[in-house]
């Protein structure tokens, strides 16, 4: 049984986004679950790419985390 994880990181809503909403989700045996949902607001209009960067990087550490997990 292997398991994969992914995220997801969308502006919402698409045109002049106030927001990135993350999403993790896990996939074993064909069947997706998603794990959470999270909110990340944009706190600087000016420079939105801070918080997709602060969103990515909670992906990266919560696969991380979901896979050791699973692997131990």
């Amino acid at each position: 049984m292997s398991t994969f994880a992914y995220y997801t990181i969308t502006p919402q809503p698409e045109k002049n986004p106030v927001a990135y909403i993350f999403r993790l989700f896990s996939e074993t045996c064909g069947t997706i679950d998603c794990l959470e949902t999270k909110a990340f607001p944009i706190r600087n209009h000016n420079n939105p790419q801070i918080t997709y960067g602060e969103a990515d990087l909670y992906g990266q550490l919560s696969v991380s985390a979901l896979m050791a997990e699973v692997q131990s």
